[in-house]
Parts: structure tokens; C-alpha cells; sequence
């Protein structure tokens, strides 16, 4: 569509290792905070836009021991 940016997948954002952080209202509501936190391979602050060698699909199933 004219004007939409194409978005790659592969940001922190939609990423296995990613955890979003909250804001909290007067009127006990939560709002989703751009800021979050990466844990692989050790903990570090990251935007949801950012870009990392690490990405991984958050939606991909492990692999099962037969």
C-alpha cells in the first residue's frame, strides 16, 4: 500500500528473547512501553524497532528430544 514502510520480520519487537515493558495510568490502565529488555546471550536494553544478530522467531516451536 502506497505510504505504509515495509517492516522487516526480524526486529526485537516480534523476537523469542524479547520482553516488553508496561506503563501504568491514574485510571489502572497499562499501555505497551517501547522500551524492553533482550536476555540472549546476556541482558541489555533494546527499542522494539531495533534490529539484532541474535533475532529469533517468537512464534517457532522448539525442537523435541525423540
Amino acid at each position: 500500500m502506497k505510504g505504509w514502510k515495509d517492516v522487516p520480520e526480524e526486529r526485537c519487537g516480534n523476537c523469542k528473547h524479547f520482553y516488553r515493558h508496561y506503563g501504568h495510568t491514574q485510571r489502572n490502565r497499562y499501555y505497551p512501553l517501547r522500551f524492553v529488555h533482550c536476555t540472549y546471550p546476556r541482558p541489555k536494553n533494546r527499542w522494539v524497532e531495533e534490529y539484532c544478530p541474535y533475532w529469533t522467531d517468537a512464534h517457532e516451536e522448539a525442537p523435541r528430544d525423540p
